[in-house]
């Protein structure tokens, strides 16, 4: 396909179920969307994220998160340069490289077919600013047509090595993931405050909400 088809596809597609309360094909969008909302407010609640900072949610859709953030208190910029932009979002000329405290990406990863498409994502981020990414990460791909991730508009696939890979080579060193959410925090600020926070935090809780690792939190094996 062309480029210009391939976007095409991935409009069309988008577009039967944003703006609506459910995706058929993903049951658990909004609950996940809500999931997400709520551990990005607890995250700014403990110091993991600069709740005052400069957020973005990238390739927002149709800014669902940031309408769920809003209710918390917090401010969560769209941008989206695939899907038809509405009122409020960013144009192309406010993403410039290195100003944003916090991006997070959700199904994104997975649709991207060339390397610096990656690159031009995790670019937008601080020098000591946070990732937030939500994708598929597994170790085998099931023989099964109807599986979400076998959908025509997905076509990339990543392993804990290859998103290792990225987490390195972008310099981030410390991770935590949100199983309910299916939500990674990457970090490149040194890992003992964050480590500190998420363990105060989980005895808050008496659970392990956050998962965290120095280095990539390599949970799907």
């Amino acid at each position: 396909m062309t480029a210009s088809e391939w976007a095409s596809l991935n409009h069309e597609y988008h577009s039967t179920y944003q703006g609506k309360e459910f995706n058929s094909d993903d049951p658990r969008w909004i609950a996940r969307l809500q999931s997400q909302a709520n551990i990005l407010s607890d995250a700014a609640r403990i110091g993991l994220l600069n709740k005052d900072g400069r957020w973005l949610d990238y390739a927002c859709g149709d800014g669902k998160l940031s309408e769920l953030l809003r209710n918390e208190g917090l401010t969560l910029l769209k941008y989206d340069r695939y899907m038809a932009r509405q009122e409020g979002y960013l144009k192309d000329s406010d993403t410039i490289p290195g100003i944003f405290d916090f991006l997070i990406t959700t199904s994104v990863f997975e649709h991207f077919t060339l390397r610096e498409q990656f690159d031009s994502v995790e670019e937008l981020v601080s020098a000591d600013g946070v990732l937030g990414l939500h994708t598929l990460v597994s170790e085998s791909i099931p023989a099964d047509a109807s599986w979400f991730y076998l959908l025509p508009v997905h076509c990339a696939f990543h392993t804990n090595r290859s998103m290792s890979l990225l987490f390195q080579q972008w310099g981030y060193v410390a991770s935590l993931y949100n199983v309910d959410s299916r939500l990674w925090l990457w970090f490149k600020r040194p890992p003992s405050d964050i480590q500190q926070r998420i363990e105060k935090a989980n005895r808050r809780l008496n659970t392990s909400l956050y998962i965290f690792k120095n280095g990539f939190v390599d949970y799907w094996k």
